[in-house]
């Protein structure tokens, strides 16, 4: 998951909230994909931390 919701869908780099607003202007908010990433967003962007912390506390650099 991170590395999707870190990554533009041109490859280049973001952050999972703008992702996830990418993804909604894209597909709008009342589509299937627009509820969906909604409502799993706050579970998107918590997984997104804890692999950044786990990154900072192995010393690797994302």
């Amino acid at each position: 998951m991170y590395c999707d919701m870190t990554t533009t869908p041109s490859g280049g780099r973001t952050t999972s909230q703008e992702r996830v607003g990418e993804i909604l202007g894209r597909y709008g908010e009342d589509s299937v994909v627009g509820r969906f990433i909604r409502r799993a967003a706050p579970a998107i962007h918590g997984s997104v931390e804890r692999v950044r912390a786990a990154a900072v506390e192995a010393g690797v650099v994302l």
